[in-house]
């Protein structure tokens, strides 16, 4: 049984969600530390097909997995979530906003 409380999943009364950070800093720090471990920062806005409460987004380092890992981060504004939705696979938009060079 699935249940979702308060940003977490519960399976089994375990939970299944790890917070990293939060708003644009928690995304830009994750993205940073992502492409100096030389792996690919990937989002995920839905889970299951819908959108994730509290303006969360799912991040994973593609490739760097096991030295920089995973989790959500919340507070995302709106307009990125729409516009990662939009720019599926392109991380670079992304860190352009946040300030981050892009190489």
């Amino acid at each position: 049984m699935l249940i979702f409380f308060n940003l977490v999943f519960f399976i089994g009364g375990r939970s299944m969600v790890r917070i990293i950070g939060s708003g644009t800093e928690g995304l830009k720090k994750f993205i940073e530390k992502c492409r100096k471990a030389g792996g690919t920062p990937i989002f995920r806005t839905k889970y299951s097909g819908k959108r994730l409460p509290g303006n969360a987004v799912i991040v994973a380092c593609y490739g760097k997995g096991r030295e920089v890992p995973g989790g959500t981060i919340v507070n995302v504004p709106e307009e990125l979530i729409a516009e990662m939705e939009k720019r599926v696979g392109d991380w670079k938009w992304l860190a352009e906003r946040l300030g981050i060079p892009v190489s």
